[in-house]
């Protein structure tokens, strides 16, 4: 059964996860993730460099800044989490369930923000068939489609989420917006202003959210791509200065960008697993080798200075490597909107969002 489900798991997130990828030779521009240094916060281990302690190093800080990102105990967050390509609204709340329990338990130690009201933006699956409207256009064979026009129903349900957040916190309410996968770079062209909104939502959320945390989310479009899948959405994100990590630093939103490295990537192997997180890698970075969720590598999912990098290396909870998805669809559940999705068991594929692994991230919600 574990074989099944690992097969599954793979099959799911080779075809659907990120949703738009890039075939690409290997750039120069994107961040480099360097090796822990002495000056770096190690979660739950010392920084030595023994093959023991880096094995039971659940995750690395990197970070420009001196602090522990903590919160006081009675600092109250609201979350809206922006969903991966076709996962709904039920399939995070594993996630909300494991944030309030580790709120709850750790509160005294941690100085967890308390957890206000969690929404996940509302999209059903079926949404996703929007994009292909844009394949009789130019802009799609051109690789320039313009990311106000081509989201626009992304943004309507991360403003719908956000409306829900405002009328059960009141408007003084902090947000911390969680996004996975694709849903973190839509979430990072919302908060720039390249949904091209002026509605009361999004210039309330824009003096409102306090922080974005990342979880999976490629940040990079190299610059050489030979076919760019996104058709440009990924690189107009990227360029934007609205969207820069430095820009939204300055509007007081702290950035943090989470990505695990437990799955190499390999050709030569019967590693399903490897197999497919190759497959994954080589186009979006040019190399099938290096480290990475199985989906997303880790060179290319973190912005600049001065958003913090956060390299998971194992579930603290298991010692597992971590793994972009937490669920595998089912045909039947395709053609309803909002079926939830299969969830995979947290014992035997830990993800983003499994108990072990939100403890090391879930410190920079504020």
């Amino acid at each position: 059964m574990a074989r099944v489900l690992r097969v599954a798991a793979a099959w799911w997130s080779l075809t659907a996860v990120n949703g738009f990828q890039s075939t690409v030779p290997q750039s120069t521009t994107r961040p480099i993730v360097h090796a822990p240094r002495t000056s770096d916060t190690v979660l739950g281990a010392s920084l030595s460099s023994t093959p023991e302690n880096k094995k039971n190093q659940p995750s690395t800080i990197q970070t420009p800044y001196n602090e522990t990102g903590k919160l006081g105990k009675l600092e109250r967050v609201a979350l809206l989490v922006c969903p991966a390509q076709f996962c709904v609204p039920d399939d995070y709340a594993v996630l909300f369930e494991n944030l309030r329990a580790l709120s709850s338990d750790d509160a005294a130690t941690l100085a967890w923000p308390r957890i206000g009201t969690c929404v996940v933006a509302p999209l059903p699956r079926t949404e996703w068939i929007r994009v292909a409207r844009q394949l009789p256009t130019r802009a799609f064979w051109d690789a320039r489609l313009p990311v106000h026009s081509t989201l626009d129903w992304y943004f309507d349900a991360i403003e719908k989420g956000l409306a829900q957040i405002f009328a059960q916190e009141g408007e003084d309410v902090r947000i911390c917006i969680v996004g996975h996968s694709i849903g973190g770079w839509v979430a990072r062209a919302y908060l720039g202003g390249l949904g091209r909104t002026s509605s009361a939502v999004y210039r309330l959320a824009s003096t409102q959210v306090s922080s974005l945390i990342t979880l999976g989310t490629p940040h990079v479009s190299p610059e050489l791509a030979l076919v760019d899948q996104t058709r440009g959405l990924l690189r107009e994100i990227a360029d934007a200065e609205s969207c820069s990590p430095e820009t939204l630093a300055a509007r007081g939103i702290d950035v943090t960008c989470v990505c695990s490295q437990g799955l190499d990537g390999n050709f030569w192997t019967t590693n399903v697993e490897e197999l497919v997180a190759a497959s994954s890698y080589w186009p979006l970075s040019g190399s099938f080798r290096g480290a990475g969720d199985g989906i997303v590598p880790l060179s290319l999912a973190f912005m600049e200075e001065p958003s913090r990098r956060i390299v998971v290396e194992s579930c603290g909870a298991t010692m597992l490597p971590v793994r972009h998805s937490h669920v595998v669809p089912t045909p039947w559940n395709l053609w309803n909107g909002y079926a939830p999705s299969i969830i995979l068991p947290d014992t035997t594929f830990p993800s983003y969002v499994s108990k072990g692994v939100v403890a090391q991230w879930a410190q920079y919600i504020r």
